[in-house]
């Protein structure tokens, strides 16, 4: 919420979908997601800034391995961390910036 209100225009253009694809006095369903893919992105963007757990699973190193010149022992316990990938420049254009709009035609489920 706090994303969408520092975005004003996103807002909007969420509220025209949703004022457009659900009628009038109905309550929004989990059966119409797949119609809204503005929502879904919005959903998709806020994960990546803000991930529900920095870390994923842990996992062990099931051989010796090398990454970088880094070199993981095996049986070391590796941490993903989902929050710095969201934030990673190489992958994202302008990372801190909350752009719904990254993930229009994604077809990365958000359930």
């Amino acid at each position: 919420m706090a994303e969408l209100l520092r975005n004003p225009t996103t807002l909007a253009k969420a509220r025209e979908e949703l004022d457009c694809t659900i009628e009038k006095g109905n309550h929004l369903q989990e059966s119409d997601i797949h119609r809204l893919p503005y929502l879904q992105s919005i959903i998709k963007e806020t994960l990546r800034l803000h991930p529900s757990a920095p870390f994923l699973l842990p996992h062990k190193a099931g051989a010796d391995v090398e990454i970088n010149g880094f070199t993981i022992p095996k049986g070391a316990q590796i941490l993903v961390n989902a929050w710095a990938i969201g934030r990673d420049s190489a992958t994202w254009d302008d990372p801190k910036s909350f752009i719904p709009e990254r993930f229009m035609g994604s077809e990365v489920d958000v359930r």
